[in-house]
């Protein structure tokens, strides 16, 4: 084996490992081979209850996310050929930040529970528009 294969399988027992953690380890703690047995499902009813009612859908939504977060700053990365970048140096987090409040200034979250994310998301795809449009202006586009 590679020492990449070897690396790989090292961070995917790591991730698994923490994954398991995550389920065991909260308000009422699990033992891991409680766990396990729920998983498979010759478990007590109501620790079946806890780890794929509860603790599961926040384990997988947890690492949707940070998943998501990573190829996102990878991508910006990428596509500022700068191993640096990240969302405040060319304000997108400010972006984000007046959209969400122009948002509750507006009185948009009265009504939707989908306005803030959408406004925020918004105000950060504007943002960064600006940035690249006086980049561009200046003769420093990418």
């Amino acid at each position: 084996m590679t020492r990449h294969v070897i690396l790989l399988l090292g961070l995917l027992l790591s991730f698994l490992g923490v994954l398991t953690l995550g389920l065991a380890l909260g308000a009422v703690p699990i033992p891991i081979w409680e766990v396990l047995s729920a998983l498979t499902g010759s478990s007590d009813p109501q620790v079946e209850t806890i780890v794929l009612g509860l603790r599961l859908p926040r384990v997988l939504l947890a690492a949707e996310v940070g998943a998501g977060l990573a190829v996102a700053g990878a991508v910006f990365q990428a596509l500022l050929r700068n191993p640096l970048a990240e969302p405040y140096i060319l304000g997108v987090s400010s972006g984000a930040a007046v959209g969400a409040v122009m948002a509750i200034i507006l009185g948009m979250t009265v009504n939707s529970m989908f306005a803030l994310p959408v406004a925020a998301f918004l105000g950060a795809v504007l943002a960064i528009i600006l940035v690249l449009a006086m980049a561009r202006a200046a003769g420093r586009g990418l």
